[in-house]
């Protein structure tokens, strides 16, 4: 392994009782090191820029643009997502998924409030037609979930140095259960670029100016 990939596993060390510089790692990082050293990178930095592709089950291109923070189970993101090629804002806060209503939707709802609520097994129309496909974004989206995916059932099967457009990485191939991944982190072991189950996603402007609200209640309606 080369420098790079040494330090992280160096660093993943550290945080678990130390290692010192003259140590080799004989073979690649082991999972729960690659976790380790991705979650102390994300946690330190705690907020970055985020651009989501994938395909829908029913064949729909989906592209998000998404600012996030990282605080584990209080991430919060705000989203910009276009499906087949029309654009809703949304955003994920205190655990719930709120919708922003187009004009046209308002009308239809023969509502006032802007926002509703969506869940993936809401019975509503809306949850209906993105609850499941939106809240499986967020999840995709959430470094912090990658990473305890990877510490649970993750298998590291190759890692190697890789420019990313630009960025000096190292690239990690894994086995997560019999899905593959791939997993490119930059000299602050935070995730540049993360592919698995048909969607990647990638991270860029770490430490960001970031704050994400929920909407007020007043301007939260019904959508059913």
């Amino acid at each position: 392994m080369r420098a790079t990939g040494f330090a992280v596993v160096c660093t993943a060390l550290l945080l678990l009782g130390g290692c010192s510089s003259e140590e080799k790692p004989a073979a690649p990082a082991d999972a729960a090191q690659l976790a380790s050293a991705a979650g102390a990178g994300t946690q330190k930095a705690r907020s970055s820029k985020i651009a989501l592709e994938t395909t829908a089950e029913d064949g729909r291109k989906v592209v998000v643009t998404s600012s996030g923070l990282y605080e584990g189970a209080n991430s919060k993101f705000s989203m910009v997502a276009e499906v087949a090629g029309e654009k809703r804002d949304l955003i994920f806060a205190d655990g719930v998924l709120y919708y922003h209503l187009s004009d046209a939707q308002v009308r239809e709802l023969k509502t006032d409030k802007e926002w509703v609520k969506i869940t993936a097994d809401g019975k509503d129309a809306l949850s209906a037609a993105n609850g499941a496909l939106m809240t499986d974004v967020v999840e995709k989206m959430d470094p912090t979930r990658t990473i305890e995916r990877i510490s649970k059932s993750g298998k590291v099967t190759k890692s190697d140095q890789a420019d990313l457009n630009g960025t000096a990485t190292t690239h990690y191939v894994l086995d997560l259960g019999g899905a593959p991944a791939e997993v490119w982190l930059d000299g602050d072991q935070r995730p540049v670029q993360v592919t698995m189950d048909k969607v990647t996603v990638k991270y860029d402007s770490w430490a960001s100016d970031v704050v994400i609200i929920a909407p007020p209640p007043e301007a939260i309606g019904d959508s059913r």
